[in-house]
């Protein structure tokens, strides 16, 4: 196809060559799609969001027939990672501004074409047909017109809305079988220009193992003296792995050769559309990016009263100076709640809220010689904070050392 745009050599050389097995499709993927080994022929290709939530590719694929008159024909199919699978339509018998006619039907199936791409700008266009001069192959593919004023990366956040709301979660990861004594979580984030997902483990044997989320391989984890951790973004930066997947929803789990040593269990990051995921699903199905339980921070808020609570914590007598308070500060946009702990000894302690382990506090050691460590929450979220979705008051407050209790305290009701 005649380039209909005049783009330049800059646009040309964008940096967004990407490996196959790091690329997802999205709606960037868009645009005017040329075949550059042939004369006048290419596609136009369109990423549609469908009333059911459900995201398909439609195109349009431009050609030549054997009386060399133009053609062209229409495919529709579901994306699928990095690649799109289009049923092949052509329509025929209908004139010129015909009426529109519910009851005729003028398109015959007449093939398939499968568009795999290896970067955000090209690709192989494989195609099976019954029609006479066209049969099967395969063509490359090259973008050559993309939406105004959008950069692709390849990776989940292209899909992101604009005005989404910044959301940061935790989950934690529990041993999976007998034996094993390590712990970990895992940490999710999305914002406007960026999505965050990354794997955290500790007291594990060294080694390499696989992260698998939702049921499906999603890379490397590599245990150096007991910890190791994998950080994925998109767009994709050095020292981390392009995002090309949705773990909102999914299990998260860390497996070795005899399979899954630790998992979030029950435990999955909230919210999600799942468009980018396999496996597993997650979130109530109507596609509205929540679960339906209203405490994603995106829903209907939780109530925690108009009260301000304030309790110390109790040493249990294993750190003798030990101290540490529990703070709940409802206001009418918000609500924050935190622990902090001091004059422990430096390193991570786990926090545990009504039975339910809810973060880790990390202690560090300050200017004037003293231990300090916090875990801040907040409704709804915001930057350095953990998504307040459970209500501490009337719950027990604990803070461990691995199993062992070391501070504790009963939040009161109001």
């Amino acid at each position: 196809m005649k380039r209909i745009l005049l783009l330049t050599l800059f646009l040309l050389m964008l940096p967004l060559q990407l490996q196959a097995q790091n690329l997802v499709v999205t709606r960037h993927f868009s645009g005017l799609w040329e075949q550059p080994e042939h004369e006048n022929h290419g596609f136009t290709l369109h990423i549609v969001h469908q009333d059911s939530g459900e995201r398909v590719a439609v195109a349009f694929w431009f050609m030549y027939g054997e009386d060399r008159e133009s053609r062209w024909f229409i495919g529709q199919g579901p994306v699928i990672d990095d690649r799109i699978e289009l049923d092949l339509y052509n329509l025929s018998d209908i004139g010129f501004l015909d009426p529109n006619d519910p009851d005729v039907n003028p398109a015959d199936l007449v093939g398939s074409v499968v568009m795999t791409f290896d970067s955000c700008r090209t690709g192989t266009a494989m195609f099976d047909t019954d029609l006479p001069g066209v049969g099967s192959g395969s063509v490359s593919i090259h973008q050559f017109g993309w939406i105004m004023n959008t950069e692709c990366s390849g990776g989940i956040s292209d899909d992101t809305p604009s005005n989404v709301m910044i959301s940061e979660q935790r989950i934690f990861l529990q041993p999976a079988r007998g034996g094993i004594t390590g712990s970990g979580h895992a940490d999710f984030e999305e914002r406007p220009d960026r999505t965050e997902f990354s794997v955290e483990v500790e007291d594990l044997t060294d080694g390499v193992y696989t992260i698998v989320v939702g049921g499906m391989d999603r890379g490397d984890l590599v245990v150096n003296m007991g910890i190791g951790e994998t950080e994925f973004r998109s767009p994709v930066e050095a020292g981390k792995v392009l995002l090309t997947f949705d773990p909102r929803g999914q299990v998260v789990e860390v497996h070795d050769g005899q399979g899954a040593v630790l998992s979030t269990g029950d435990d999955v990051f909230e919210g999600g559309h799942c468009q980018h995921c396999d496996g597993n699903g997650g979130g109530d199905g109507d596609g509205d990016g929540d679960d339906g339980d209203g405490d994603d921070g995106g829903g209907d808020p939780m109530d925690f009263g108009t009260v301000d609570i304030e309790v110390e914590l109790t040493s249990t007598g294993v750190y003798p100076q030990a101290s540490g308070d529990a703070k709940l500060e409802p206001r009418e946009d918000r609500t924050d709640f935190s622990v902090e702990i001091e004059d422990v000894p430096v390193g991570t302690y786990n926090l545990r809220i009504g039975g339910s382990q809810v973060a880790t506090i990390t202690v560090v050691t300050l200017m004037d010689g003293s231990t300090e460590g916090e875990a801040e929450f907040r409704q709804p979220v915001e930057p350095g904070k953990i998504l307040l979705d459970f209500d501490p008051r009337g719950q027990m407050i604990e803070v461990l050392d691995g199993s062992t209790m070391i501070l504790e305290t009963a939040f009161p009701s109001n």
